[in-house]
């Protein structure tokens, strides 16, 4: 069977977990960018009742439990690219992943689990690229800004000896879905790029501080499993990948600066029975944050590149509303996948797949604003 017969050029995008907080705003930014869709998900009921408010442009509905293989491939050959948007990819990634595989269909993802990328890039990359597609792990806000601006600050500078990324949210409400991808990205099974490969790399507490730009300045960071140490080394020559996130984004000030030494803490405590009694507790809570609330999110990414010569760059990328800023780069990375000209196979990180600036600067009407600030490398 030949790449032609696999995977049609162009045609719908398939949405799974469609019903959830996530899958309903990526179902809508496709239809608002008039790209037709397929819902996907578990429950039927629940599927109907999002095809009747959505209205046109939903072209089928396909129920799909993640225990049915043959379910889920037919869901996925009915379009071009699936959209996964269920997590936690721990416990979806595989089937719904070997179903688009299966398919011939491009496959992109909200995930912010690094354990979940690693597996994608370890262990289905083979299969991807002798079916002739590609698949994308973390195509939302984790981690399309942070990975396109390594490449963009990094690129010139090659052969790098760090690359430090190190992200500040302001006011971010979780959905239930991010709660429970929470838990498993600090269950202890990150990992560290040094020396120039892959090791295990949750058992070590840091303190240090990174710059970023006014009106937040210098804040104290902690570790942060981020999907660029996995990313990151696939475009970029380079020989350590470093991720933080400010302890402010994690915890309330009060207690923040004890965050960096209790985060490998935590995730020793996570692998016994508190994390099924958090899991229990997040089913007791709102799905996501209102409207109002979810637009009020602010993010800040900063990229440092220091290359073997010594040679220094930064840049920094920021903008509004996480949940709709994932919506707009799955649509964005779906309609990319699906253009006659895409080519890649595998399993690829956002700057790998496509023009690293051209994205960035696609994502400029959502209010998404990056530029070069090489003081913060200083």
């Amino acid at each position: 069977m030949t790449l032609e017969e696999r995977r049609p050029a162009t045609g719908p995008v398939v949405v799974y977990g469609a019903t959830g907080y996530t899958g309903r705003l990526v179902a809508e930014e496709l239809l608002a960018r008039g790209r037709s869709v397929v819902l996907s998900g578990r429950s039927a009921e629940k599927l109907a009742a999002l095809a009747a408010r959505l209205g046109d442009g939903v072209e089928a509905v396909v129920p799909a439990a993640l225990d049915d293989p043959a379910a889920l491939r037919d869901a996925a050959g009915r379009g071009a690219v699936l959209a996964n948007c269920a997590g936690p990819f721990a416990w979806t990634g595989d089937a719904v992943l070997t179903a688009a595989t299966a398919a011939g269909t491009h496959y992109l993802d909200t995930t912010g689990e690094q354990d979940w990328m690693r597996r994608v890039f370890e262990h289905h990359d083979g299969a991807l690229r002798a079916a002739g597609v590609a698949a994308l792990p973390g195509m939302g806000f984790d981690y399309v800004p942070g990975d396109l601006l390594c490449h963009v600050v990094g690129r010139d500078l090659q052969p790098l000896r760090r690359i430090t990324v190190a992200y500040d949210t302001q006011d971010f409400g979780m959905t239930r879905g991010t709660m429970r991808s929470a838990l498993e990205m600090v269950h202890g099974r990150d990992v560290a790029y040094e020396g120039g490969r892959w090791r295990t790399g949750g058992a070590r507490p840091v303190r240090e501080h990174v710059r970023f730009p006014a009106p937040i300045g210098r804040r104290l960071v902690a570790r942060y499993p981020a999907g660029e140490i996995l990313t990151v080394p696939r475009h970029l020559q380079v020989r350590d990948v470093v991720a933080r996130l400010t302890a402010v984004s994690i915890a309330p000030r009060a207690v923040a600066p004890v965050v960096p030494a209790a985060t490998p803490l935590l995730g020793r405590v996570l692998q016994g029975p508190l994390k099924g009694v958090l899991d229990r507790a997040i089913d007791r809570l709102p799905e996501g944050p209102p409207e109002d609330a979810r637009r009020a999110v602010r993010w800040t990414i900063v990229a440092i590149a220091e290359g073997e010569d010594g040679q220094r760059a930064a840049g920094v990328v920021e903008g509004p509303d996480i949940y709709g800023l994932t919506a707009q780069t799955i649509a964005e990375g779906a309609e990319r996948l699906a253009d006659p000209g895409f080519t890649g196979a595998g399993a690829l990180g956002p700057a790998a797949a496509f023009d690293a600036a051209e994205v960035l600067d696609a994502l400029a009407p959502f209010g998404v604003r990056w530029r070069r600030d090489d003081a913060l490398a200083a």
